[in-house]
């Protein structure tokens, strides 16, 4: 299954780019395999660099916790030493420490669950790679693929099967590619911009912005979180900068990047959206959040052609 879906990604992914090639005169498999060649490349290259130092930066993490949750105590102490004279209770001061030995467990959990995730990667390398195997062939004979199942469509449903199969590509299309390109952009500026304030593990929390960038609504304000978090256990000043930095990101995605790239998205209402995120995150956590949107969009569109069919009928 995990083969079939990564496949089905990256079909999504390639498919322009070969259709690209091959109008201008590439044979359909050598367009593929240039595709793949340049991809293979550009990942080869990106891990041989960030890899290394994506790890690195997770054991610093895992090391620097402890003295993290120590400046936080201190942060407490210094606020609990200031309210001294408001006759702060000794019950309001251990819920305080309680909260942060909660923060810390928190943090190494989440940190704990990323690196077993980087395993479990490992452990499902079979599957990862045959992915680009099927999606190969999927590629080199998509079309004829597309006729076949298009030949199995009675002949009186056929109009409707393309216009509703247009409809739903249109959302895949728009959620894998577009989400994709916008959510490695943002990882990228955001990466650069911690880098450039000074803020530690900037690899990671540029990582994490953008993989969270494909939660609409929470995600920008999820991703910040660890950074603002480490910049204020330095400063209140850097806290301010990082702030600032994120909120001129999600300008520019919100205004610029993501209009550009993804036009009206998946023609959902805000409304539909919060709810399904809502509904998919207490079902299924992060996956189902990261499914909710396109799935929202799918079920949306096939009510909307119920709908049109019983109103016709």
């Amino acid at each position: 299954m995990l083969s079939f879906l990564l496949s089905g990604v990256l079909v999504y992914l390639f498919n322009p780019l070969v259709d690209r090639l091959e109008r201008r005169g590439s044979s359909r498999t050598a367009a593929i395999l240039l595709v793949y060649a340049a991809t293979a490349i550009i990942t080869l290259a990106t891990a041989m660099y960030g890899f290394p130092r994506a790890v690195g930066q997770l054991n610093n993490l895992v090391v620097a916790i402890p003295a993290y949750t120590a400046q936080a105590q201190l942060i407490s102490s210094e606020i609990d030493d200031r309210y001294d004279r408001a006759g702060l209770p000794p019950e309001m001061r251990k819920i305080i420490d309680d909260r942060i030995n909660w923060v810390e467990q928190r943090m190494l959990s989440l940190v704990n669950r990323v690196i077993s995730g980087i395993m479990a990667v490992f452990g499902q390398i079979l599957g990862i790679m045959l992915a680009p195997v099927l999606a190969f062939y999927l590629l080199r004979d998509f079309c004829r693929f597309k006729e076949d199942l298009f030949s199995l469509v009675p002949f009186k449903w056929q109009n409707d099967v393309v216009i509703l199969a247009g409809e739903i590509n249109r959302v895949l299309d728009s959620y894998i590619r577009g989400y994709f390109l916008v959510c490695l952009i943002v990882g990228t500026l955001t990466g650069l911009a911690m880098f450039l304030l000074g803020v530690e593990f900037a690899l990671i929390l540029g990582i994490f912005a953008g993989l969270t960038e494909l939660i609409p609504y929470f995600g920008p304000f999820i991703g910040a979180l660890p950074a603002v978090f480490l910049a204020l256990l330095k400063s209140k000043w850097l806290a301010l900068k990082v702030i600032l930095a994120f909120f001129i990101i999600q300008q520019l995605e919100g205004s610029i990047i993501s209009p550009k790239i993804l036009g009206d998205r998946v023609g959902l209402h805000p409304l539909a959206v919060i709810l399904a995120l809502l509904v998919a995150g207490e079902a299924l956590g992060l996956p189902g959040m990261l499914l909710a949107i396109p799935s929202a969009a799918i079920f949306r569109i096939l009510l909307a052609f119920t709908w049109r069919k019983l109103g016709i009928n």
